[in-house]
């Protein structure tokens, strides 16, 4: 039986490593670089996505207000004249 396979060895957790402090390092690095790389095309983008998020809460209100559509109406809230 080899150490790797005994139970309850006593092996750090991987968030603890030295691999995942090279992964972190490694990230950051890239995720600055990409956005200092490439800040005019995200920041041309912006309005679009403004805009999409507008179209996207108008669809999804709409989708609210139909399905309270669905109820029964009330007949004391339509104004009828007798």
């Amino acid at each position: 039986m080899t150490a790797s396979h005994r139970v309850g060895s006593s092996e750090p957790a991987f968030s603890s490593s030295r691999w995942f402090l090279g992964f972190l390092v490694f990230s950051g690095a890239s995720i600055y670089m990409l956005f200092t790389e490439h800040r005019a095309h995200y920041l041309a983008a912006l309005p679009l996505v403004l805009l999409a998020t507008c179209v996207v809460a108008h669809v999804l209100m709409h989708r609210h207000a139909a399905a309270s559509d669905l109820r029964e109406p009330d007949k004391t809230t339509h104004g009828d004249r007798t």
